[in-house]
């Protein structure tokens, strides 16, 4: 049985609403107000709300955007605004403010039982594919949680845009000792960009298991990007090989924003792309054996970023940039300071919709 909300200040056209849905065989939830209408929802949950517009204490819509918020994340609960309101501009605001649908007073009842059910149908549907998505999120998020992961001489900040992220970070030794990184961006975000991690983490380990060169388990994981996935599931992504015993490094970069080596404090190194992003072609079109072998030195720290955090836009429409990117990591270099200021300083650059992507943060030292 399904339940309805009437939030309605106007005691006659309440009790009409309300054995006129019961008569349909509703469940009926009442509120003569907009801050009634709150309570209701949070002390029980409801599948559709009518909404008045006029009503003391809050109106029809700031209780619909109240209500919208608290909403649980993905799932949809309709509102239908019921209101003699004629003006076009004023009905506007009926959809502006969240609202799905409005029809005037007094309702036809055919016409009200009409919508009533379409909308609820359309609830339903969506419910369901919410639902549906919630288990796969969870399953991604558990193949994720891998124990493969070494996570030694590493901080790391990933911040997804939604509740998964395209964002990887795979760290892993071979069997002497050197220490293989690989942080990654899939294109997109959020369900379909996720899918695609466990994928790639597999491979990555088992090839570093066997003491593989990393030029090599690169090539081999843009053949398996290229195989497996569709076209529009391409991999930009950093890879550090790093032998702390010999002081030695290699960096390669398939189309990352520029990897950073700090040293004292300042920018030692700064490896801009080399490498075409994975999966775009069966074979990469370079050599990737003659990438240069750099010196590291014990105090060093390297830093790989996904291109989250250097899109995240102002109001004016200015990006953050490499270079302002690059003047944090320097001081957290410097300092030694959280990772986590970031996500501090791009709120405070971009506000709510400055963000249009996951965010990914590595330091290795």
């Amino acid at each position: 049985m399904h339940t309805i909300l009437i939030v309605e200040d106007d005691p006659v056209t309440r009790l009409f609403l309300e054995e006129l849905l019961r008569q349909e065989g509703y469940r009926v939830l009442l509120a003569a107000n907009g801050e009634e209408a709150l309570q209701r929802f949070a002390e029980r949950s409801c599948d559709l709300v009518l909404m008045d517009i006029l009503m003391p204490i809050l109106d029809g819509y700031q209780t619909c955007r109240e209500l919208k918020k608290r909403m649980m994340a993905g799932f949809f609960v309709p509102v239908i605004f019921l209101t003699s309101v004629q003006n076009d501009t004023e009905l506007a605001l009926c959809l502006d403010c969240g609202g799905d649908d409005f029809l005037n007073k007094p309702p036809s009842p055919i016409l009200l039982r009409a919508r009533i059910q379409a909308w609820l149908q359309r609830a339903e549907l969506a419910n369901r594919l919410a639902i549906d998505r919630l288990d796969v999120e969870n399953v991604i998020l558990k193949m994720r949680l891998d124990d493969q992961f070494d996570g030694r001489k590493l901080r790391v900040l990933m911040t997804p845009l939604g509740k998964t992220t395209g964002d990887i970070v795979l760290s892993a030794y071979r069997p002497d000792g050197v220490q293989y990184l690989m942080a990654g961006d899939f294109a997109g975000h959020g369900l379909a960009a996720a899918i695609c991690g466990p994928l790639v983490s597999d491979t990555f380990y088992r090839l570093t298991r066997q003491k593989l060169p990393l030029w090599e388990v690169i090539t081999r994981l843009n053949g398996l990007i290229f195989q497996k996935l569709p076209l529009n599931m391409f991999l930009a992504a950093s890879f550090v090989e790093l032998d702390r015993v010999r002081g030695k490094m290699r960096i390669w970069n398939a189309a990352f924003p520029p990897v950073l080596q700090l040293r004292s404090g300042r920018v030692q190194e700064r490896i801009g792309p080399s490498v075409a992003l994975l999966g775009i072609r069966p074979e990469l079109l370079c050599d990737l054996s003659s990438v240069p072998i750099l010196d590291w030195q014990e105090g060093d720290r390297i830093y790989l970023y996904s291109d989250g955090s250097t899109e995240t836009r102002s109001e004016a429409g200015e990006f953050f940039s490499e270079e302002r990117m690059e003047l944090f990591l320097t001081k957290v270099a410097f300092a030694g300071g959280a990772l986590e200021e970031l996500l501090s300083i791009l709120e405070a650059f971009g506000g709510e919709q400055g963000r249009v992507d996951d965010i990914t943060l590595v330091e290795m030292a």
